[in-house]
């Protein structure tokens, strides 16, 4: 599901409902992949909808258009998002065969079977255009959410482009993007641009604790500082518990691992990109050690870091370092992924001295 009001974003919020007021018909909001861009495009949209916003532009969360953006039923909010994030962020709005169209535009097909799409089809976009084509059901605003603005494809992004040229009266496009070099120029060049920073450690670590995240500052520093990356089981951040466990329990082994205890360690079902991401956490904080004497992302491991820093090689450390990056570069599309990982845990005993 989606956050409301995230505290970190207070800060952010007062740049937005001038843009409303000014007229502006498209908002790219653009940061750290994990900080809130959605919940914050979300806040947005729920204060142009509402019937009675609050002096510093929130929404009130009492009048009936609130009551409408909180089941995500309102008819003048569309949400265009992959397949994959419609599902785990609008789990409501996905409707039964027969329905009349849902209010999130979240891709194609019946009785799906296969894997989520991760890019917005030029489908979903063109779907936009009944959509804008009449007048808002409750005579105001009517907004688009678009996120992330960069998993268009080519024609998906052209489709969209003519309708930021031409856009209807009283229509708000609010694009989130985790890599604006990605999004079409062209796309860029027509909205308002609002860099939505890294949040403060302070902020994030409370956050994270009222969760219930056992240890939130060393998981807020493998997610880079991206509160909710820090909290997904499949983010960059995080393994679940027991995987990541298992995991470091073989890193901690260090010069003591052998390819036979690698072997089924983690089982059949650990997610390569999180494992991935762990293990270059992992690498970076070796190097670091043995170039400053300090750690980024593992400063309560740092007595058995230290102990594993000295034993390995610098080469070959770098070497392992560039295999992580290999497989982060394909690590949507493993062929087997327990090989993957298995692999790359071979290739960390090959670091340290003696081994070969």
């Amino acid at each position: 599901m989606i956050e409301r009001r995230l505290p970190w974003m207070e800060k952010v919020w007062p740049a937005l409902p001038p843009l409303a007021a000014r007229g502006v018909h498209a908002v790219l909001l653009h940061g750290l992949r994990g900080i809130g861009k959605k919940s914050l495009a979300l806040d947005f949209a729920e204060a142009l909808l509402c019937g009675a916003p609050l002096a510093d532009g929130h929404r009130c969360g009492r009048c009936g258009e609130c009551r409408l953006t909180e089941s995500f039923s309102h008819p003048d909010l569309r949400w265009i998002l992959p397949q994959a994030l419609a599902e785990s962020l609008l789990p409501q709005v996905e409707q039964e065969e027969g329905d009349d169209g849902p209010p999130a535009e979240a891709g194609e097909g019946e009785g799906r079977k296969e894997k989520a799409s991760r890019e917005i089809r030029v489908e979903q976009v063109r779907a936009l255009s009944d959509f804008l084509g009449i007048a808002s059901y409750r005579g105001g605003w009517r907004v688009v959410v678009l996120a992330p603005a960069e998993a268009m494809n080519a024609v998906a992004a052209n489709t969209l482009l003519k309708m930021l040229e031409e856009p209807p009266p009283t229509t708000l496009f609010v694009l989130a993007a985790d890599a604006l070099d990605d999004v079409l120029p062209t796309i860029r060049s027509r909205c308002v641009l609002v860099q939505v920073p890294v949040p403060e450690e302070v902020a994030c670590l409370r956050w994270l604790g009222d969760r219930g995240v056992a240890e939130p500052k060393a998981s807020l520093a493998l997610a880079s500082g991206a509160p909710l990356a820090a909290i997904e089981d499949d983010g960059p951040g995080m393994l679940p518990t027991e995987a990541a466990a298992a995991l470091y329990r073989l890193l901690e082994r260090g010069p003591l691992l052998t390819a036979a205890q690698v072997a089924g360690a983690l089982g059949r079902d650990a997610p390569v990109p999180a494992c991935v991401r762990l293990m270059q956490c992992w690498a970076v904080d070796l190097l670091q050690y043995r170039a400053r004497g300090s750690v980024r992302y593992h400063p309560h491991r740092l007595a058995g870091i230290e102990r594993i820093a000295l034993a390995c090689r610098s080469d070959r450390l770098w070497q392992w370092i560039d295999d992580l990056r290999v497989a982060s570069a394909a690590r949507e599309h493993p062929l087997n992924a327990r090989l993957v990982i298995e692999s790359l845990l071979v290739g960390y005993t090959d670091i340290f001295d003696g081994r070969r």
